[in-house]
């Protein structure tokens, strides 16, 4: 494969990853942010209920549109692995950004763009090289 069909079939999983996180993400705010009404001094629960719903969501889509492989016991386990990082690294920012300040509201806004790319290079790591 040539460096342009490398570029292009990248560029297509960045894109795809840019896709399948914002549907992954508005369902994870869809189930925090009510969540977060109802017990505003939980609101870490709150978050970790919503990062939890999505997680099945998050690793079918990931395999089967975002980087278009098929899901496997490896690919699996390599992928809670990644999840688990990704869930302390945003638990960790979110709380962060409460303690700055941010509403409840907003809050998980900052944590996503800073997590993204980190995300993505995690993911793509542990799917492609199962």
């Amino acid at each position: 494969m040539d460096t342009t069909q490398k570029n292009k079939r990248h560029k297509g999983e960045v894109l795809r990853f840019a896709i399948t996180g914002t549907l992954v993400t508005f369902i994870l705010y869809a189930v925090y942010l009510p969540l977060s009404f109802i017990m505003p001094n939980s609101v870490g629960i709150a978050y970790t209920v919503g990062f939890v719903i999505s997680f099945i969501t998050n690793f079918l889509l990931s395999n089967y549109y975002t980087f278009r492989t098929k899901p496997t016991f490896d690919r699996a386990i390599l992928f809670c692995i990644v999840q688990f990082i990704n869930y302390m690294l945003q638990i960790l920012c979110f709380k962060f950004f409460i303690l700055l300040g941010v509403s409840n509201v907003w809050a998980p806004v900052p944590v996503w763009v800073f997590i993204f790319p980190i995300n993505f290079l995690l993911m793509r790591v542990a799917l492609k090289s199962a």
